[in-house]
């Protein structure tokens, strides 16, 4: 797990409503890593309900490639993994 103030620093480097460029890192069942300028060793996910890129959920077989620069936006912080949420597309993501 990255550090407190590394931690501190990515929330204020990309606070929630973003829109950053990343590149995908690596992708599972759930959804995918996204790496973050900036923001080394931490963790960016896009979660599979949140990967809309036409306003609608989309199966995994068309979700980014590792090493694919993507256009993301900031939903939340989760400060007890301290970890980023991201999405594309689509509505706010309950």
């Amino acid at each position: 797990m990255i550090d407190e103030e590394i931690w501190i620093a990515a929330k204020e480097c990309f606070p929630v409503g973003a829109n950053v460029h990343g590149t995908v890192e690596k992708c599972l069942p759930f959804g995918f890593f996204v790496k973050l300028p900036g923001f080394p060793g931490g963790m960016a996910v896009v979660d599979a309900i949140a990967y809309l890129p036409h306003g609608v959920v989309v199966d995994p077989s068309l979700w980014p490639s590792p090493g694919q620069s993507i256009d993301v936006e900031v939903v939340y912080h989760v400060d007890r993994h301290r970890q980023i949420k991201l999405r594309v597309g689509g509505e706010e993501v309950d």
